[in-house]
């Protein structure tokens, strides 16, 4: 009997796109429940998906009613999943119960709200100091932690709502901003200097069956824009991974995936934030160019109760460069690929934004619009080669 498994959201490309084609290599028939009508309009554009569900994703009582259709329907339902940072608490519970897998809810849902995931973790050796502020909010909260200081809304990603405080003017910008959400509470952290690091890690019966090290390069203009990653055997560090296992084992995850962005401080490593899935992007496809494994393929793995492969099938040297514009435009053309994709150890120059587009300096990770990805024999090798690269592409953009 063909088992299925469902997909709760995709982008048209990245981390969430790769899952659904692990699903397929996996064997498994796939369904993607999706709200947007754009990938239902273009369904011919995705092979890898064997049926498409128009579902209102927010609504979990039309998911649920979705669910037992094809269950009626005689279809065997192996997994649900999620890689969207909405969905995938919902997905995961959803699995649990109409799947019978065992993920660990608790864990995802501590991650999905930064500031109980600080109150969770206070005390411990990696966390920076922080102060919950509840409403109403006011500058005179805030001044038991010294400037510079990070503040952030619970339900931050993208770096949207995470903002570098220096003084008073600043700090009551920050919470004029974040109230317009209307947030539960506002978290107030001290700044933390020092090289960051991205661990995507694959959690079984509560260990990482896989935990690879991504260092990060990060541009502040407004936010902190990440716009490079070095995935290397040479930035593997024991100690960062002892010390992840260590925050996995305190939040009690069992089974599941996450990814952890910590930095290097005064050599004590700190917790930036962690949140329970692969990170977006072109992440999991940088993992499988550098060791010949697949996060996503790996976290279903998880879900479906199948042996995970733990060992690299070899090791490479993956520097991805991503790019940005400086000023607010609409896009008229991009050109410079074919040159890019003409430079050594080029394997692959991606632009995301399409012509007619409205392009942005970054406040958020979305306001990245592309990227080119290079292999070399040295981490620095394959940073030069994806950031020369990188130069010839240009974004020709009409005032707005």
């Amino acid at each position: 009997m063909n088992e299925y498994i469902i997909f709760i959201g995709t982008h048209r490309s990245g981390s969430s796109r790769d899952g659904i084609e692990a699903g397929k290599k996996l064997g498994y028939s796939t369904i993607l429940f999706t709200n947007n009508r754009r990938i239902i309009r273009e369904k011919d554009l995705f092979p890898e998906v064997d049926e498409m569900v128009e579902v209102d994703l927010k609504q979990e009582e039309a998911l649920r009613k979705e669910i037992t259709s094809l269950q009626q329907a005689g279809k065997k339902i192996a997994c649900i999943i999620s890689f969207f940072d909405a969905h995938v608490s919902l997905s995961a519970r959803l699995s649990n119960e109409f799947c019978g897998t065992d993920i660990t809810l608790q864990p995802i849902a501590d991650c999905m709200d930064k500031t109980e995931l600080r109150m969770k973790l206070t005390g411990k050796e990696y966390s920076p100091d922080f102060i919950k502020m509840e409403p109403p909010f006011s500058t005179d909260k805030a001044r038991t932690i010294p400037y510079p200081f990070i503040l952030k809304s619970p339900v931050s990603n993208g770096s949207k709502d995470v903002l570098l405080i220096h003084d008073e003017e600043e700090l009551a910008w920050g919470i004029k901003k974040l109230n317009r959400k209307k947030p539960s509470t506002i978290l107030v952290e001290e700044y933390l200097d020092g090289p960051q690091y991205l661990i995507e890690a694959v959690v079984k019966e509560g260990k990482p069956v896989i935990a690879v090290v991504v260092k990060q390069e990060i541009n502040y203009q407004k936010r902190f824009i990440v716009t490079g990653y070095s995935v290397s055997p040479e930035n593997h560090q024991p100690e960062l991974v002892k010390k992840v296992e260590e925050i996995i084992n305190d939040l009690g995850f069992i089974n599941g995936s996450c990814h952890l962005e910590m930095r290097l401080v005064k050599d004590q490593w700190k917790l930036i934030e962690i949140n329970p899935r692969i990170s977006g992007g072109a992440m999991n496809k940088m993992i499988e160019e550098a060791y010949g494994l697949s996060i996503v393929e790996e976290t279903l793995r998880v879900y479906l109760s199948k042996p995970n492969t733990i060992k690299p099938k070899w090791k490479k040297h993956i520097y991805t460069c991503y790019m940005t514009v400086n000023k607010v435009g609409k896009l008229l053309k991009v050109s410079g690929q074919n040159k890019a994709e003409e430079h050594e150890g080029i394997i692959e120059v991606y632009i995301k934004s399409k012509k007619g587009k409205i392009l942005r300096p970054p406040t958020s990770m979305g306001h990245r619009y592309g990227y080119v990805m290079a292999y070399g024999e040295s981490v620095q090798e394959s940073e030069e080669r994806a950031k020369n690269a990188a130069k010839e592409i240009r974004f020709y953009l009409e005032s707005t």
